[in-house]
C-alpha cells in the first residue's frame, strides 16, 4: 500500500474478490465501504469525515 501527502492511498495487486475497506480517525471514528474488484480492474472509493 502507498499513501500520498493528501491522504490518497493505493493498494495494488489485490486478487479479484469482495473487500471491505475501512478508514479510522481518533476524532471521527470509523467508516467502512464494501467494494468488489474484478480482474485487472481499478476501483475508487472515497471517505468523507465531517465535523
Amino acid at each position: 500500500m502507498s499513501i500520498t501527502s493528501d491522504g490518497t492511498f493505493t493498494i495494488k495487486g489485490l486478487p479479484p474478490g469482495d473487500y471491505t475497506i475501512g478508514a479510522w480517525t481518533a476524532t471521527f471514528g470509523q467508516q467502512e465501504q464494501k467494494v468488489t474488484v474484478g480482474p485487472k480492474e481499478t476501483k475508487t472509493i472515497d471517505f468523507a469525515f465531517k465535523w
